[in-house]
């Protein structure tokens, strides 16, 4: 699994070296933007390995229903706050995409299915107790269907088999490869920054700081 750290060695280059230069706030905003999104991905993988060790581990507990409940409803929260974590990287994504003023990009990641399902299940997760409580009557009404597709109290809750996710008319498979969108839009805004901050002003940077940059 990746950890992103890349933001200590980067920093330097990204920030201005004079506090009162006109692009000053903008860069340091990028720099916290580009830390944020790290600690959130660091997050994101956190969550997603405790989700993993948490469902290997559920097949012990088959013959005691009390601490199967136990057990799941700790991986339900660690479900719910890996997609409130990648909602966070998503969140830095886009803001460090529109001040780096790359608005084809922004608008390919606010198109993409990685990010439509995401957005999806990090809000109906977030509200799903409110809709079982205040709604509950629509499970009664003959124009629902019982089949487990579409049966209301499925469509809310969601239902889990092997890796996969679903809720109302959105999968999400939890496994290493749903993480992939994340980050390849991280390594293109690494790319980003890396011709407009990095490149240019290395060779003043490691001049001025020799000896006393962050270490890789």
């Amino acid at each position: 699994m990746r950890l992103f750290e890349n933001y200590f060695k980067l920093y330097p280059y990204i920030e201005a070296l004079n506090d009162d230069a006109p692009d000053a706030e903008i860069r340091w905003e990028i720099s916290d933007l580009l830390r944020f999104l790290e600690d959130y991905l660091n997050i994101t993988t956190n969550q997603y390995m405790r989700v993993k060790n948490k469902r290997e581990c559920l097949a012990a507990y088959k013959d005691n229903k009390k601490l199967l409940h136990r057990e799941i409803n700790i991986m339900f929260g660690d479900i719910h706050f890996m997609f409130v974590a990648m909602g966070k990287v998503y969140s830095n994504v886009l803001l460090l995409l529109k001040i780096l003023g790359k608005h084809e990009l922004l608008c390919s990641v606010l198109s993409s299915d990685h990010y439509k399902t995401v957005k999806f299940f990090r809000n109906n997760l977030e509200h799903m107790d409110e809709k079982l409580t205040d709604q509950n009557d629509k499970y009664r009404k003959s124009w629902y269907s019982t089949s487990s597709r579409s049966h209301w109290f499925s469509r809310q809750w969601g239902t889990m088999s092997e890796t996969e996710i679903t809720l109302g008319d959105y999968t999400f498979s939890i496994d290493e490869q749903s993480l992939f969108p994340l980050w390849e839009i991280y390594d293109q805004i690494l790319a980003i920054l890396n011709e407009k901050y990095i490149v240019p002003n290395k060779e003043k940077v490691d001049r001025l700081f020799k000896g006393h940059l962050p270490s890789e």
